[in-house]
């Protein structure tokens, strides 16, 4: 036999947290969008920046790949070892730009950082992957530019 009331109860509370969260990312206090487009651009002027340092010193520089498709994300090489990948992602309410260092020998993910923000409290509730740590809480869109730019040229994320 069915339970009606049991099953009616859960269709609820799964109706209340679409609609919270609904709420929740119309309260959001930045645009998701708008903010990573700001990084994107702080991200192009400290490339500029490292480059002009590199050629100096007759080292490989930074390049930028656009791939049509993946407007949220912005992939930087370094050379022709590093690559590194910068997405934007939306879950329920809560924002973060995740910055993702792949490299020798073998391609696969050598370091990972997280940048919350659109976090109304400090506890972001994102479970980390390992290795991947939280910065400050409301780091600027020029800050996670710089760390990324940074972190891409030691080979990987403090």
């Amino acid at each position: 036999m069915v339970d009606y009331a049991r099953l009616a109860a859960k269709a609820k509370a799964m109706q209340d947290a679409e609609r919270f969260s609904a709420d929740k990312q119309s309260r959001m206090e930045v645009d998701p969008k708008a903010f990573f487009e700001r990084v994107r651009a702080h991200l192009i002027e400290e490339m500029t920046k490292a480059n002009v340092e590199l050629r100096k010193r007759k080292a490989v520089g930074f390049g930028r790949n656009h791939m049509p498709g993946f407007e949220d994300e912005v992939f930087i090489t370094f050379g022709t070892d590093l690559l590194c990948r910068v997405s934007l992602e939306v879950m329920g309410g809560r924002c973060r730009i995740t910055a993702v260092l792949s490299g020798p020998p073998n391609g696969y993910e050598l370091s990972r950082r997280e940048y919350p923000f659109n976090q109304g409290d400090s506890d972001s509730g994102i479970p980390l992957a390992r290795g991947s740590e939280l910065p400050t809480a409301g780091a600027s869109p020029y800050q996670i530019a710089v760390n990324i730019i940074s972190s891409v040229l030691a080979g990987k994320f403090d």
